[in-house]
């Protein structure tokens, strides 16, 4: 029999999947319409490009640049962190913060995102889709 710590983490981590294949790999950004990417800096995740499944949220970002929105289409297979998972409130815990804490420090982002390739995670989901998805290498997402 499953313990309750097992079925929760399997909830966590069907999360992604089951949204990978509800928007088919497709995830939406916020972006500057002469390229380049920004963002708004918090960093919740660690560092990387951020996505969103919502469309209405990138647009809601794309406004902080008077930009446009981006479909992205996302590697499939990767190894995504959820933000409440063990892995993160861990690596938070280490570096003094509680499961919901996060700072817009350049060390903090730095560190999380270090610590979580370490464990060979490609990138980090929050269930919020205003921190939404962030993924670590530019190499594992393509502008549609």
């Amino acid at each position: 029999m499953k313990s309750f710590k097992d079925i929760r983490e399997a909830i966590k981590s069907n999360f992604y999947r089951t949204l990978y294949r509800k928007q088919k790999g497709i995830f939406y950004r916020g972006e500057p319409k002469k390229g380049g990417r920004s963002g708004i800096g918090f960093g919740a995740l660690g560092n990387g490009i951020y996505l969103t499944w919502e469309e209405g949220m990138a647009n809601a970002y794309a406004s902080h640049t008077s930009g446009v929105v981006n479909k992205y289409k996302v590697k499939n297979g990767l190894k995504i962190a959820d933000v409440m998972g063990d892995d993160i409130i861990n690596i938070k815990a280490n570096l003094g913060f509680g499961p919901y804490d996060y700072t817009k420090d350049k060390f903090f982002n730095n560190a999380l995102t270090f610590e979580l390739k370490k464990l060979k995670y490609d990138g980090a989901i929050s269930t919020d889709g205003a921190e939404g998805l962030v993924i670590f290498d530019d190499k594992d997402v393509k502008l549609q």
